[in-house]
């Protein structure tokens, strides 16, 4: 038997339906179909064949026939139903029972015989008392709870993203398909949450619409950490511009500088475990250096702060040949007697006050003409000398 792909369902499920030999569809027509809830409306997506169904494909049911004017009649009116009254009456008894549990939406099966009512949760419930009570409230109708996930919950109220456009998991998505934070750090995407998720609380979808673009041109280029050889020198890749096909390159020394993807040579093919080994041993290479800068440092503070034995030498053969500590060594004491006294007697060249108190002698002031200054007045650089004004 022929399968055809259709759609069905305010979760927009989409399955393969068995279609009988005497029905022609093509694609967009609206059916009939008895699926696993029940009969309900839905629309084909593809056309009538025989395809492989993968692993994840299955058969969800047959089509039973093309819409009519009273099948469209009673979607359109059961769709129109007012549910305020099914939300207020459990939302009533989910309080009643302390459930943890949001109502999203509610659907009416084309026999107008089931409800589904769609809640989301962050844990499993036990509903079992709160789908009891709900039959008792609404006794003309079969009642089924079904679970959703954030994503689905979104799709099932509906909204505006960012962009200003329906949101994609109601205008086209049919499957989700999972979204990683890898995604947004390899787009160079801001990582706060309030920009990178969407109404659902969940990173944005359309993060997986550039993720094969980004994932082909990351093969041109190296990883961040990893090293590469620019202008003949040993330097590694500090930044990469996936994009733009520019890498930053650090040369070890302090300079970096950013250089076209053809301008540098690089290994390709390192994976993330690659990169962290790289990286640890850069950095024990690193703290090796700098453990050896520091030992030379400090053994030269230690050769700086020891005496050097040449050193000694020299200070004491330059003390025992001083001519001040010979003088006093060789001195009598009858020349200490004579000396003492002719320090104790004031000399007639010397005006009062030049002798020390230990009897040395004390060094005769120069006087003279200075260079480039004139003699002060009264001196001629010898004894006292007269006034001009004395003359007259």
């Amino acid at each position: 038997m022929a399968l055809v792909l259709a759609r069905y369902s305010a979760l927009r499920t989409l399955e393969y339906f068995r279609v009988p030999r005497d029905l022609t569809l093509r694609t967009g027509d609206m059916v009939v179909l008895r699926t696993k809830r029940g009969t309900e409306m839905g629309q084909v997506k593809g056309e009538v064949g025989d395809p492989r169904l993968g692993p994840k494909d299955s058969v969800g049911g047959e089509v039973l026939r093309r819409t009519t004017l009273d099948d469209s009649n009673a979607f359109r009116r059961m769709r129109n139903e007012d549910i305020k009254p099914i939300r207020r009456t459990f939302r009533e008894l989910a309080g009643k029972y302390k459930l943890p549990i949001r109502f999203e939406n509610a659907e009416t099966l084309l026999e107008d015989n089931k409800l589904v009512i769609y809640f989301s949760s962050e844990d499993r419930v036990d509903f079992r008392d709160l789908v009891k009570d709900l039959g008792e409230a609404l006794p003309e109708r079969r009642i089924e709870l079904r679970q959703v996930g954030a994503r689905d919950a979104a799709r099932l109220t509906g909204d505006v993203g960012v962009c200003g456009q329906e949101l994609c998991c109601i205008s086209y998505i049919i499957d989700f398909v999972p979204v990683s934070m890898k995604m947004a750090k390899a787009q160079r995407i801001s990582l706060d949450p309030g920009k990178i998720s969407g109404q659902c609380g969940r990173l944005k979808c359309c993060l997986k619409y550039e993720d094969d673009l980004y994932n082909e041109l990351r093969q041109t280029v190296p990883q961040e950490g990893q090293p590469v050889t620019c202008d003949g020198k040993e330097c590694h890749a500090c930044g990469v511009d996936i994009l733009r096909q520019k890498v930053t390159v650090d040369f070890g020394d302090g300079n970096r500088e950013e250089r076209d993807i053809t301008e540098i040579e690089f290994e390709s093919g390192w994976s993330e475990k690659d990169i962290r080994r790289y990286r640890k041993e850069r950095r024990a290479q690193i703290r090796a250096e700098k453990e050896a800068r520091i030992a030379e440092k400090q053994a030269r503070a230690d050769r700086r702060s020891q005496p050097r034995p040449e050193a000694v030498d020299r200070r004491q053969s330059q003390d025992v040949v001083h001519p001040a500590r010979r003088n006093e060594d060789e001195a009598t004491p009858e020349t200490a007697a004579s000396a003492a006294e002719t320090a104790s007697s004031p000399s007639d060249d010397e005006p009062d006050g030049t002798q020390e108190s230990d009897g040395e002698p004390r060094r005769k002031r120069r006087r003279g003409r200075r260079r480039g200054r004139k003699p002060r007045a009264g001196s001629d650089g010898g004894g006292d000398a007269q006034s001009p004004a004395s003359d007259n």
